[in-house]
């Protein structure tokens, strides 16, 4: 499904009543202490490609492309929304789907860069990843 997207990191995001609040965004690099951080999704969808399902999968990559694991497991989040035309929108207008995830703390190994690769419904555009080194 053809959608628009912007992706940001930020300390905190979180979305309420269809705006998204953020504090510490558009960061790409951070310490090397255990860090609190978010993903913001602005979603634009297609009015006539609507209503339908969106699924945004994020997975946490280090610089060789390889899956960042916590716990065994990798880093990774998927987020499925359901997008209808709601009440009183303009008939042709994109609905916005703001979405924000807190992402547990990490602490990575220092003098790295790491990268969200984020595809939808498994439609991959480098536009949308989000990179960032850990320093020293």
């Amino acid at each position: 499904m053809p959608v628009n997207m912007q992706v940001i990191l930020a300390d905190y995001a979180v979305a309420h009543d269809g705006k998204l609040m953020m504090a510490g965004a558009g960061w790409s690099q951070v310490g090397a202490a255990p860090f609190a951080s978010a993903l913001a999704f602005i979603v634009k969808v297609p009015w006539d490609t609507t209503p339908a399902r969106v699924v945004i999968r994020a997975e946490l990559v280090d610089e060789d492309g390889r899956g960042v694991m916590m716990n065994g497991a990798p880093i990774a989040l998927e987020i499925a929304l359901d997008v209808g035309r709601p009440d009183g929108a303009r008939p042709g207008a994109d609905v916005d789907q703001n979405v924000a995830v807190q992402i547990p703390q990490l602490q990575l190994p220092s003098g790295r860069s790491y990268e969200w690769r984020v595809t939808v419904d498994g439609e991959h555009n480098r536009d949308w990843n989000r990179s960032f080194f850990v320093r020293p």
